[in-house]
């Protein structure tokens, strides 16, 4: 069994609070811990991660809480002591970007994430005005304007939409992704709401059934192929179902080694998995050594625990495409959350008509 894969993808919460107050967050938004990361001694493990184990790529994920809430002298620090030490490092960022964007910020942003990409969420309801809600109206417009500041600056914008149960019972598919067009995105990213942090207290209001959520999903495949939605924005959630479908390669939600290809390093220092989990399931610590994080007991319990499936993954007929999806996603009524009306109608409907959505 491999501990550690080659190719890291690892989150730094730089922050453990947020301006916001999301009820779908898998942090505890404003209530979190008012603390920031250190710089210096998440870039020594870091960089003594990648040394010992031989890592190939590596991509360092500013995360939180809201990153941008650390100071920015750290944020550089962190980004100088990394850059030229680690072989084939990208970097990016998950921002909400409900904060006015400075010059010094901007500079920031140009320096470091100019060429990767920048990350961002839009949510119906949930998010915008979710710490006060008399800052809804002015949350969003700002909002808006960053999000089009950056996209004219030259950035490659990606909009993440959690899968809420208002959004899905609010919203069509096609007005979430014309208005992700409309405001200059090149990728969208549809996220399923796991049960953790503020999800776990407000998953009866939030989290939509298994059987709404492919239905709305379909929806979401049928309206992209009718209108070419494909051709205006490329859709992250398909591209994985359709390159399982078609390439039989699993990426993101379908690879199943999420627990060896994903770290996250809090804010105070603390080691974890999937950035979820990960403040309430820690592993181990940037003061210890790498061995003692990489062979941790529970660490190697959670990458044993997502190979295993549900009985009914092994007489599923979509079991090639799907891969057990997600370990973290709740089943309900003996139906899981793998969108599998779309994987049916890929798999029966001519194949390279569903290659022209990859992008």
């Amino acid at each position: 069994m491999t501990l550690l894969a080659k190719d890291l993808q690892i989150y730094v919460k730089t922050s453990g609070t947020c301006n916001l107050n999301c009820h779908h967050c898998f942090t505890s938004g404003n209530k979190g811990q008012k603390i920031f990361f250190n710089p210096e001694k998440t870039a020594q493990f870091v960089r003594q991660l990648v040394e010992s184990y031989n890592i190939k790529n590596t991509r360092l994920l500013y995360h939180g809480g809201e990153p941008m809430l650390a100071p920015l002298e750290d944020l550089t620090l962190f980004y100088k002591m990394t850059k030229d030490c680690i072989p084939n490092v990208e970097y990016g960022i998950q921002t909400n970007l409900v904060y006015k964007l400075s010059d010094s910020k901007l500079k920031f942003f140009d320096q470091v994430f100019q060429g990767y990409g920048l990350g961002t969420s839009w949510d119906s309801s949930i998010r915008f005005g979710s710490a006060h809600p008399s800052q809804a109206q002015a949350q969003l417009k700002l909002w808006e304007s960053n999000v089009q500041l950056l996209v004219r600056r030259g950035f490659e914008m990606t909009l993440m939409v959690s899968l809420s149960k208002e959004l899905i019972n609010t919203f069509q598919a096609s007005d979430v992704l014309n208005y992700a067009i409309s405001l200059g995105f090149k990728y969208i990213l549809f996220e399923r709401i796991t049960v953790d942090g503020h999800a776990k207290v407000n998953q009866d209001k939030i989290r939509p059934s298994n059987a709404s959520l492919d239905r709305w999903l379909y929806q979401m495949y049928s309206d992209t192929v009718k209108y070419n939605f494909h051709k205006k924005i490329g859709n992250m959630f398909l591209n994985e179902i359709i390159l399982a479908s078609t390439q039989n390669l699993h990426t993101a939600n379908r690879c199943r080694n999420c627990e060896q290809k994903l770290i996250t390093i809090n804010p105070d220092g603390s080691l974890a998995g999937c950035p979820n989990s990960a403040t309430e399931s820690p592993w181990g610590h940037i003061n210890q050594s790498v061995d003692q994080f990489v062979t941790n007991k529970s660490r190697v319990a959670s990458v044993c625990k997502e190979k295993i499936r549900n009985i009914n993954c092994y007489s599923c007929e979509l079991s090639a495409i799907c891969n057990g999806d997600c370990y973290k996603l709740p089943w309900d009524e003996n139906l899981c959350a793998a969108p599998k009306s779309i994987m049916r109608e890929v798999r029966l409907q001519n194949i390279e008509s569903a290659k022209e959505l990859i992008f």
